[in-house]
């Protein structure tokens, strides 16, 4: 009977402890699907992009190919960029700008919105949204990279980019097995405090990622699972305070000082905010486990519609072309306050209030406003709109001369 009894306790035990494979863990937030390789062969389960992206809420990003919008644009064009030589980056894509309109545009959405990833040869690639629209993107950010997945029947393997056919998402089982549970807690900052998923130096997302650092004692690798919080010291260190409460002051690499990559929020009210180091004061992880909206909670049905005033009084009414560029809900409008930036979806946002030549004020459906900078979608590097009132009439509107834009 003893034996029995303590075969139970331990099975009771293995059971507790099965981690995120147990039956009621919730992992729905998990990216998972099937890929296709040009052998034919298929691997299917949750999946990890390069070192970054686990989650329907990350953002794919990828340098479209062209841009069909332009030719309702003015052919006589000529603007400034607002920011000195025109050139800027958005999450390591760079975007090029000259006295006409820029020479490349992004195409940001989350995961969550996607259907099917098409791999064409030359790191091209066709993506395929929920709503049926499809967009071709040639490389750079999410494109090209080594996708890790956790095979329901091999286990962990790497796929290389260009073995890639096909990818096809589909809702994640709530037991699908993962490598760790998603991190998630409160985030201050010198300007605002926020709540939500976090992503550590732009890698660290799951509890059996590892936060490195320098302490007299030694180099320490510790589990971002066994951290309760890391704060901001110096620009060289900060103090992590483990969940048994024992503290180290660490320091020596980027994961621990202002090399460090940006930190990153999910946050419900705005949408993805990456935080510099120097904006940055303190995260606290909370014991939380999930790992956020399923699958079937992306809906990718609305497009970018509404009301367009002009500061001559002017008003226009239709389908919007934003920027020379976005046209869906899904699409990503980005923008700094101070050493913060935003990721915000379309969807979320009620209007935009143009203020001088470098901001605007984003009002969200919310009721918030940012008053957001320093990017091509709020300042005068803006391409301009495009509003469709018809079949047959269109108008093309500079980004000066908007008064306000107010979305359906």
């Amino acid at each position: 009977m003893q034996l029995k009894k303590a075969a139970l306790i331990i099975l009771a035990i293995s059971f507790i402890t099965a981690g995120h494979t147990a039956e009621g863990a919730d992992n729905e937030g998990f990216i998972y699907g099937k890929i296709t390789t040009r052998d034919g062969d298929t691997y299917t389960g949750t999946m990890r992009w390069g070192k970054q992206e686990l989650f329907w809420d990350d953002l794919f990003n990828a340098s479209k190919e062209d841009n069909p919008w332009l030719r309702y644009a003015p052919k006589n064009k000529k603007k400034k960029s607002a920011r000195g030589d025109g050139d800027f980056s958005i999450f390591g894509l760079k975007v090029y700008q000259s006295f006409g309109f820029a020479d490349t545009h992004i195409f940001m959405t989350q995961f969550g919105e996607i259907e099917t990833i098409m791999n064409r040869r030359h790191s091209r690639s066709t993506i395929i949204m929920k709503n049926g629209a499809e967009f071709d993107v040639d490389g750079g950010g999410d494109i090209d990279v080594k996708i890790r997945m956790v095979d329901e029947d091999m286990g962990r393997i790497n796929i290389k980019w260009d073995n890639i056919k096909k990818i096809e998402f589909m809702p994640t089982p709530r037991s699908a097995e993962t490598e760790g549970y998603r991190l998630r807690g409160k985030l201050r900052t010198s300007e605002m405090d926020f709540e939500g998923y976090i992503l550590w130096d732009a890698e660290e997302s799951i509890s059996t990622d590892i936060l490195d650092g320098e302490t007299e004692d030694g180099d320490m690798e510790i589990e971002c699972g066994n951290i309760r919080s890391i704060k901001r010291l110096s620009r060289r260190a900060c103090l992590a305070t483990l969940k048994d409460g024992r503290e180290y002051e660490l320091r020596g690499t980027n994961d621990v000082n202002n090399a460090n990559r940006g930190i990153f929020v999910m946050d419900e009210r705005y949408g993805k905010i990456e935080v510099q180091w120097d904006e940055f004061r303190e995260v606290i992880y909370e014991d939380k486990d999930d790992s956020g909206k399923p699958y079937k909670a992306y809906k990718s049905d609305k497009k970018l519609e509404g009301i367009v005033e002009t500061i001559d009084g002017g008003s226009f009414e239709g389908d919007i072309v934003f920027d020379l560029d976005e046209t869906e809900g899904y699409e990503i409008l980005n923008g700094h306050l101070d050493d913060m930036e935003f990721y915000i979806p379309f969807h979320r946002i009620k209007s935009i209030t143009p203020k001088g030549r470098h901001s605007s004020i984003v009002e969200f459906r919310n009721g918030e406003e940012l008053r957001l900078e320093d990017s091509q979608d709020v300042s005068d590097s803006n391409d301009g709109l495009i509003v469709f009132m018809g079949k047959r009439d269109n108008e093309y509107i500079d980004w000066e001369d908007i008064e306000k834009i107010t979305f359906k």
